[in-house]
């Protein structure tokens, strides 16, 4: 079960789902808008690699996001292969889109320990997990509606987040959603057409 989309602003307020954009030429402003919301905080992702959140991670993409912690011992893992479900379901129906993993314990969390850890869940063309300092950490977790807090890794959400960036449009989804329900719920939030109107980008 998920909640309906929204406007981008209501992750921020804890709102239960939303709606946002991929830049063409003549959206440029509304492209900066959404870098400034998301931010393009520096972080690492499981190669070792530093990528802006949303110039190299969301911009343009349709995006599956949760948070982990690879000693997690049960949830965690769980989600991860529940991800894995949801995006092969999703790919199905449309493009696949992008898993995005972010952890909630950085101090053990460095990028080698975060792609063994995957690759005990399968291969997916598309998945990034993402490290980096706490506090870049909290702040991209708080512009998607969540609180995170490396003292106690444990203590996160475990919705995921479905939500295609170039049409705005994002929701929640429950991580016990059957992977089908759950893909097609995903496929549609891609199929959203992208925003063309730069005057839409202040929500």
């Amino acid at each position: 079960m998920s909640a309906g989309p929204i406007s981008r602003r209501g992750l921020l307020l804890g709102a239960a789902g939303l709606a946002m954009a991929r830049p063409a030429a003549a959206e440029l402003d509304c492209d900066g808008r959404e870098r400034d919301y998301f931010t393009n905080r520096l972080l690492l992702d499981q190669e070792g690699r530093q990528v802006r959140f949303y110039d190299d991670v969301l911009r343009g993409r349709t995006v599956l996001i949760g948070w982990i912690f690879t000693s997690c011992p049960d949830a965690c893992p769980l989600l991860a292969a529940r991800s894995l479900e949801i995006a092969d379901a999703a790919a199905q129906s449309g493009p696949p889109p992008r898993i995005l993993h972010l952890t909630t314990d950085p101090r053990r969390d460095r990028p080698e320990r975060l792609k063994a850890w995957a690759a005990r869940f399968g291969s997916y063309a598309d998945w990034q997990l993402l490290t980096g300092a706490a506090a870049d950490l909290r702040e991209v977790a708080r512009r998607l509606g969540q609180t995170v807090d490396e003292e106690r890794p444990d203590r996160h959400t475990t919705l995921l987040l479905a939500g295609n960036v170039p049409a705005r449009r994002w929701t929640r989804i429950r991580p016990d959603t059957p992977a089908a329900a759950a893909g097609l719920q995903l496929a549609e939030v891609a199929r959203a057409p992208a925003v063309a109107d730069a005057a839409r980008c202040a929500g």
